[in-house]
């Protein structure tokens, strides 16, 4: 049993202990819009414990939100070094969200981080594995949601492999946050990493310190394949050359041009733009020419230096603009000729339509809802079979990700002359039927298609113009056959290419794994609908 001395020394304790915490909760420290610590008067915001051991908000003078999260090491100088951990917001003035950062127990960046415009809309999309970003690329949207992808490097590590040989010939080497390349003989050298540009609408920009190029060429080369087949941009103290190498045959787009706002021997940002088939050069931020579009060769990039030279290159961005206004009805909808229904195939966006839909075309924009929001990419097509109407699609987008595919191919690919069969396409998408995915359903009448045609079936589905391409399921909710025709002389007959063809087209794609999820067999068939209209899109062709 306590004695009346000690127990009234641990109730002095336990209030001391309390008092600490709470004036520890309760001390501010103050920063000024930088993050470094200010007095009181002068302060942008200041930093509050809320929770033992280190839950911690801040506040903008004038008392809202402007931070709150983790902070397993909080710095009282300097923001800058403060080592945070789980889930960290930060907020605008107006207490929207700003940035939302997810960080490991180490402190490095790891999960998606998001960076909000002061309207509430989203501005960049990052994904972070232990500190670095997913290979190497990023979304960008603007206030009017075109989305661009992004490729950022600023050669603090290298994490992108660059070649840092060194020989009697050459160097390369990364050092304060600069990549340093040095040619020791007349021959000159290059560096090259590899970096896919799917879109057709790209933006280069770099910074080049030609201290020591000693009127040599120095610059840039990009759709690089080999030493016969790239483009090039080169400068040479106030004097400029870009153009194409095909097949070892050089033809010159500029030779020697005189350009006043570049620096002779010190940095000079480099910027190209291609869009609608023109290549628009800048030094400086100043307009150079505009030239026809180099077209892509190759998937590398990098530096080039002739003779006796040393250049240092402060960054590189890449941004490939790869789709329209998200949401709505964009002002590109009104240059669409023709739209047609497809299926995604694969998480990384492959899909499969009919030939029909795509042929001929100029460009074609396959729009996606994803998490209840339309967004539109830029397609190619990758594979295609004339004879049996099927072609097979891929989102240039390098980061997109549908997710999980939650659907099965038939095993079989057969079924039996009254099985029950449902279709979901965009039917009259442009033309006032709208832009959501509508389902369709009937039986299969005939297991051939028209005129006894053996890689086809027939279905009593009703149809309409913008259902083409769309993919046929059965009652299990798995993929039987792509629509692709109506018999006009008689109601509600319609035509589906067989699977086992699409199989066919489907084995020719490099890595990509068959769809094999059974779960939907189990939902009812307004769940299997809603599941399967995330894969369903709508194919705009211009």
């Amino acid at each position: 049993m306590l004695s009346m001395k000690k127990f009234n020394w641990i109730i002095i304790l336990l209030v001391f202990a309390l008092t600490s915490v709470h004036a520890q909760q309760e001390e501010k420290v103050y920063f000024d819009v930088s993050g470094k610590k200010a007095l009181e008067t002068g302060a942008y915001y200041y930093r509050v414990l809320v929770s033992v051991p280190n839950v911690y908000k801040s506040y903008y003078m004038s008392g809202k939100l402007y931070f709150e999260g983790n902070i397993s090491t909080a710095d009282s100088e300097n923001e800058a070094n403060n080592k945070y951990s789980g889930t960290c917001t930060w907020y605008y003035k107006s207490e929207k969200k700003k940035v939302e950062k997810k960080y490991n127990t180490s402190g490095q960046e790891d999960g998606s981080t998001f960076y909000y415009y002061e309207s509430g809309k989203l501005w960049k999309e990052i994904e972070y594995k232990n500190g670095s970003i997913v290979n190497g690329k990023y979304r960008e949207y603007s206030e009017k949601g075109t989305v661009a992808s992004i490729f950022e490097e600023s050669f603090d590590t290298n994490i992108n492999d660059w070649d840092m040989y060194v020989s009697n010939a050459s160097s390369a080497k990364l050092s304060n946050g600069q990549f340093e390349l040095k040619s020791l003989t007349k021959e000159g050298t290059s560096r090259l990493i590899s970096i896919p540009i799917i879109s057709d609408d790209y933006i280069i920009e770099t910074t080049i310190d030609n201290l020591e190029s000693n009127g040599n060429k120095v610059g840039l080369v990009w759709g690089f394949k080999d030493w016969q087949n790239y483009n090039y941009l080169a400068i040479s103290e106030s004097y400029f050359d870009a153009g194409i190498v095909y097949e070892g045959v050089q033809f010159a787009k500029v030779d020697g041009m005189y350009s006043a706002e570049l620096v002779k021997r010190g940095k000079n940002t480099i910027k190209l733009f291609v869009n609608n088939e023109k290549l628009i050069i800048t030094f400086n931020g100043v307009l150079q020419t505009k030239i026809p579009e180099l077209k892509m060769q190759g998937n590398q990039l990098g530096y080039v230096v002739s003779g006796i030279s040393t250049i240092k290159v402060d960054n590189l961005i890449i941004k490939e603009l790869n789709g329209t206004a998200i949401g709505g009805t964009s002002n590109t909808d009104m240059s669409v000729k023709s739209t047609g229904s497809g299926l995604i195939l694969s998480q990384n966006g492959y899909i499969a339509t009919n030939y029909h839909v795509i042929e001929n075309n100029n460009k074609i924009i396959v729009d996606v809802v994803i998490n209840g929001e339309t967004k539109s990419y830029d397609a190619t097509v990758i594979q295609k079979d004339e004879q049996n109407d099927l072609a097979i699609l891929k989102i240039k987008d390098t980061l997109f990700n549908i997710g999980e595919i939650k659907y099965a191919f038939s095993e079989t690919g057969t079924f039996n002359v009254g099985a029950g069969v449902f279709t979901i396409g965009f039917p009259y998408a442009l033309s006032g039927m709208g832009k959501d995915a509508k389902y369709t359903d009937g039986k299969v009448s005939a297991k051939t298609g028209y005129n006894g045609a053996i890689n086809s079936f027939q279905t009593s589905i009703p149809v309409q113009p913008g259902n083409s391409g769309g993919p046929i399921f059965n009652d299990k909710g798995q993929l039987v056959g792509v629509l692709n025709a109506k018999f006009s002389s008689a109601d509600n007959v319609s035509y589906a290419i067989k699977l086992n063809n699409l199989k066919s087209l489907f084995d020719l794609l490099p890595e990509t794994p068959m769809p094999s999820n059974n779960k939907l067999e189990t939902l009812s068939m307004e769940e299997k609908i809603k599941v399967l209209s995330t894969f369903v899109v709508l194919i705009k062709v211009k």
